[in-house]
């Protein structure tokens, strides 16, 4: 079998990109032959995006070059533009589409506005909100260009007419793109959740654990000015802060001497304070796809307090795996984060531990991809490939 992963990076290197990038290494390591074309929006103009002669292009000679039975994208924002799926049609080549975000729904990309979730464009063809509210980038112009752009493709059906299956990451997601103004065949609808290294040898669970970790960009959507506050008021209770954004200065004056920030640090860092604090941190106010975070943290057999929104909501299973709290500055979220911090922990962390080896090991993920491909492809070409 051979697979063309076509990916248009993104500026900072993120979830997304990190997630193409295991699951290359996750075919090559499962002997399957796979190539890679990127883009990228170092030059771009936004009118490319509706359709881009050199990547379709570029994308033509790929699939002449490598002759792929399958061709699986992940992001087509703002250079690869749908120009790329219109040449894998064209080659006869079928096409699978990883969903990370909302951008075929929401100019903002995230179902975000004001700091809180906002699906007002989510069943309109044409996603004015967007361009009132200037939700991309806080432009007019841009975001009237990138509304124009997703209601011309729901419009002429895009989706829907060059992509074989749409990949979303859990059932949520599934049921939002499902009943939205994007109209996709059900049928191609299917659900495959992303996976992550093992973070424990011999499964044996870190008993010895102290204090809270957040992991994330230091950012609005995030909810991490939030969490400050709520942990000035448990000055007896340790939190480490992994990550940088706009917001780091700000925080770092405003936070007691109980919160300790870490900055932008790597994966093994990041792996060895999962392994020994008590809970990660997840009080997200926006619409997430499925953060790579939560499911290193249930490889580590650590439970995650998460706020309570949808999609992560049912992530986390309440009292089994973490807890869903509604993360305010109030009295109530402070006392559960205190008694949360006194419990016995052992049940949450083998529910955790369990949870990772369930759903998103590298065998679970290599076995449903697999399956996708094969499914393709045999019907692609009436005959049993795999």
């Amino acid at each position: 079998m051979k697979v063309l992963q076509i990916h248009n990076k993104y500026r900072h290197y993120g979830g997304e990109d990190a997630v193409v990038d295991n699951e290359f290494k996750l075919l090559k390591a499962n002997n399957i032959e796979v190539y890679q074309l990127f883009f990228n929006n170092e030059e771009l103009s936004l009118g490319a995006l509706f359709f881009n002669r050199t990547s379709f292009l570029k994308t033509i000679n790929e699939i002449k070059l490598h002759k792929p039975d399958v061709v699986h994208v992940h992001n087509i924002f703002y250079k690869a533009s749908p120009s790329i799926l219109i040449a894998a049609k064209k080659m006869n080549v079928p096409v699978v589409i990883t969903l990370h975000n909302f951008r075929l729904l929401c100019s903002g990309a995230l179902f975000l506005r004001n700091s809180e979730v906002c699906i007002k464009c989510k069943n309109l063809i044409y996603p004015y909100h967007g361009v009132l509210n200037k939700c991309f980038q806080n432009s007019y112009s841009k975001s009237l260009i990138l509304s124009t752009f997703i209601g011309i493709n729901k419009y002429f059906n895009t989706w829907d007419k060059y992509i074989d299956n749409v990949i979303l990451l859990t059932p949520f997601i599934k049921n939002l793109i499902k009943n939205s103004s994007l109209e996709i065949n059900v049928n191609k609808l299917l659900i495959k959740p992303n996976s992550t290294d093992d973070f424990i040898e011999d499964n044996k669970l870190e008993k010895v654990r102290d204090g809270f970790l957040f992991v994330g960009r230091l950012s609005k959507e995030k909810g991490i000015d939030t969490l400050i506050k709520i942990f000035n008021n448990l000055s007896h209770v340790k939190l480490d802060i992994i990550g940088s954004g706009e917001l780091e200065l700000d925080l770092k004056r405003k936070a007691n001497s109980n919160i300790t920030f870490h900055g932008k640090q790597e994966r093994g860092f990041i792996k060895q304070k999962l392994l020994k604090t008590k809970a990660l941190l997840f009080p997200s106010i926006c619409y997430e796809g499925l953060p790579n975070t939560i499911i290193e943290s249930f490889s580590s057999g650590t439970p995650v307090i998460a706020n309570n929104i949808d999609n992560i909501n049912e992530i986390i299973e309440d009292n089994f795996n973490g807890e869903i709290l509604n993360f305010k500055i109030d009295k109530v979220t402070i006392k559960k984060i205190d008694e949360f911090d006194k419990k016995d922990l052992t049940e949450y962390q083998i529910n955790s531990r369990n949870t990772y080896l369930s759903k998103y090991t590298h065998e679970e993920n290599f076995k449903n991809l697999h399956q996708i491909y094969c499914n393709l492809i045999n019907n692609e070409k009436k005959n049993n490939k795999c």
